[in-house]
């Protein structure tokens, strides 16, 4: 009995010498009504905004587990997606799910879901691991592919450039010295194919590593709820300060029907910020259009943008796909439209 007796004072100072999770509540966390005020702030933006948030694992998989069995990672998961999902709701934005409670959803019911959602972006939620590297943690925000591949586009690395920032700060940790700003392409992980779920995603996608399961220190905070709703709180502020920068939206105005081999083409550019002149990217069936071809003329809230291919172009089918950045730095969601030659005559109808 003496034995137990000494002991027991002997684990008290053990627990209480152990390091206590620390983490700091936003500062617009002061009151209720002052986190209404930020979301309500937000809500001139994102209101109307389609987000499918996808919560990682789950169901069957279930095999993630902290360094110390606190959590489990498709739970945190499933925390940190249905708070994201609270704030953008309450912001205005529409949000789709692929799960709202622990089951399984394969990789490709995942992107069939969003696809059938019409969301304009999707965003993946997970949480890392270091097997045998306890001491590594630090948030990480992913896109697609690399610069120069044909499926690299900019606007996911500026989605995934706005999380991380806003991520990291409320988490009050760093990204990896991997990247200079945190963000990662998934072709360091998967060299040439990237993630399931952002290799086939059909519209503007990240996926998101908000810290590491397999550090003792941040497993402990992963286990409080708090901990999750700011981690939550880090991802809504990127993507409403993301939207609120703006998206180039980008229409045809020119018929998609024509007579002539080399036609001007004419495109309309709406943005609130204005349009990087030089960042115009034009391809013509993988083919680019050299800058001398382009004329880009500004008006107050959009341009109009007219081009020539320069060279002939055949009978038939093609494809064009443009790029455009704002003043902002925010690139233009993937825009292709397909055009038509044809050697008959047109008559009015």
């Amino acid at each position: 009995m003496r034995k137990i007796l000494l002991l027991f004072p002997l684990s008290i100072l053990i627990y209480s010498c152990a390091p206590k999770p620390y983490y700091v509540k936003p500062t617009e966390w002061k009151t209720p009504e002052s986190i209404d005020s930020v979301i309500k702030s937000y809500s001139k933006d994102l209101t109307g905004w389609k987000f499918f948030i996808d919560p990682g694992h789950g169901g069957q998989d279930r095999r993630n587990i902290g360094i110390k069995k606190r959590v489990v990672e498709a739970d945190v998961n499933l925390k940190v997606a249905l708070y994201l999902r609270d704030f953008l709701t309450r912001a205005g934005a529409i949000v789709f799910m692929s799960r709202e409670k622990d089951t399984t959803v394969s990789l490709q019911d995942r992107v069939r879901m969003a696809t059938e959602s019409g969301a304009d972006i999707f965003i993946s939620i997970h949480h890392n691991a270091q097997p045998g590297d306890p001491n590594t943690y630090y948030a990480s925000t992913w896109y697609h592919a690399i610069e120069g591949d044909p499926r690299f586009h900019p606007c996911n690395r500026d989605i995934a450039r706005y999380i991380q920032r806003d991520l990291a700060f409320a988490l009050r940790i760093s990204g990896s010295l991997a990247s200079f700003d945190g963000t990662m392409s998934d072709y360091i992980v998967y060299p040439k194919q990237g993630f399931y779920v952002l290799r086939n995603a059909t519209m503007p996608a990240v996926l998101v590593e908000c810290t590491f399961f397999t550090n003792e220190y941040e497993e402990r905070r992963l286990s409080i709820d708090e901990f999750n709703k700011i981690e939550a709180w880090g991802i809504f502020k990127g993507l409403a300060k993301y939207i609120m920068a703006g998206i180039p939206k980008i229409e045809i105005l020119s018929d998609t029907i024509l007579t002539t081999t080399k036609p001007t083409l004419i495109l309309k550019v709406t943005d609130k910020s204005g349009i990087d002149k030089q960042s115009i990217t034009i391809k013509v069936d993988s083919v680019m259009i050299p800058k001398d071809f382009i004329t880009a003329v500004e008006n107050k809230n959009f341009a109009l943008i007219l081009f020539t291919p320069n060279f002939n172009l055949t009978y038939g089918e093609h494809t064009i796909d443009v790029i455009v950045r704002n003043k902002n730095g925010n690139h233009s969601f993937p825009f292709k439209r397909k055009i038509y030659i044809t050697n008959k005559k047109l008559t009015q109808p």
